[in-house]
């Protein structure tokens, strides 16, 4: 029985390459948080640590990544609450071609709509659309009902289209 438990802890070698796997999508999450470049990576460090220091308590290693998205969410809505502070600019932003203005302009907006609503929607809203997960996982790792994550995604939805409406988008 003690083997079979052993068996079920992931390795130092499968969480790294897990973490490696998925390291993208990881900083885009905390990106969509954060918007801040050093922040995201930051965020995404932290949770990496505190997920390698907690792997033996996870139970089942299929659910590793909800496992760790959850984590990683977490450290992010921390960091937002001791750190409030204003958004900050992408330093990447000054380097894109004049040719390219109405693009950032609009990807500024987009960052700045999404800033403005209720965490819990942005969180959703990040998941679904940067991430392309279903709401089954986005429940998982928000450990919210399918149909609460539905609510905060469509009333996220609904905000951002109020607002573009008011803005003339």
């Amino acid at each position: 029985m003690q083997l079979q438990k052993e068996q079920t802890h992931l390795s130092d070698a499968e969480f790294l390459k897990r973490i490696e796997e998925r390291g993208d999508s990881f900083y885009r999450v905390a990106y969509g948080y954060v918007r801040n470049a050093e922040d995201a990576k930051d965020i995404v460090q932290e949770a990496v640590c505190k997920a390698y220091v907690g792997k033996d308590r996870l139970k089942d290693r299929e659910k590793f990544y909800p496992w760790f998205y959850r984590i990683l969410t977490h450290t992010a809505a921390t960091y937002l609450r001791r750190h409030a502070r204003a958004a900050a600019w992408d330093e990447t932003l000054l380097e894109i071609p004049v040719q390219e203005e109405e693009r950032w302009g609009d990807a500024i907006w987009v960052k700045e709509s999404l800033a403005g609503l209720e965490s819990k929607s942005r969180a959703v809203i990040v998941l679904k659309v940067y991430e392309n997960m279903t709401f089954s996982e986005i429940a998982q790792i928000l450990k919210k009902s399918e149909n609460s994550v539905k609510s905060l995604y469509y009333r996220g939805l609904k905000t951002l289209k109020e607002r573009m409406q008011i803005h003339g988008g």
